[in-house]
């Protein structure tokens, strides 16, 4: 090879606030959403501010060969994320949550048994905190990243 060098960078994101979006089927049907780690709090990210991490880490001078660990601003637990959302559609939404058993069960219709069994691991197990908020979108791209209300209010008509 005549001088080639293989530049790299690794983005590290939290859960994204899009994951919200699995909630739809619930939310068709009723008020309530059901799901697991009611007490795990999670700083979620937009998937924006991970794509805005990503084009600067790719395309900027001196950014090559660093791991980027992507946080929103804010944590919160699964029934926060619900609250927003139900001020948002105006409608009185309420989050209940999960047992482990009922939510593997479910998890096990849609995931391979693997990544079911490393969620457990990460949520239940305590393996991965979510909770932890960086800097890291505000110093790579200059600006904050967004809320889960600020996502969820663009989203606004997904949920409707």
């Amino acid at each position: 090879m005549l001088g080639l060098r293989l530049v790299w960078s690794v983005l590290r994101p939290n859960g994204f606030h899009a994951n919200a979006l699995r909630w739809l089927p619930q939310l068709h049907t009723g008020d309530v959403v059901r799901g697991p780690w009611a007490d795990v709090p999670s700083a979620s990210i937009d998937p924006a501010d991970i794509a805005a991490v990503a084009v600067v880490a790719l395309t900027a001078d001196g950014r090559d060969g660093r791991t980027y660990r992507l946080t929103g601003p804010e944590r919160l637990l699964p029934a926060e994320r619900v609250e927003i959302l139900a001020e948002m559609l105006g409608r009185p939404l309420r989050f209940e949550a999960q047992g482990d058993e009922q939510a593997r069960a479910e998890m096990l219709q849609a995931l391979p048994p693997g990544i079911v069994d490393a969620f457990f691991r990460f949520f239940s197990q305590g393996e991965t905190d979510e909770s932890i908020i960086t800097f890291t979108v505000q110093q790579v791209t200059g600006h904050s990243p967004r809320t889960f209300a600020q996502w969820a209010a663009t989203h606004a008509s997904d949920f409707a």
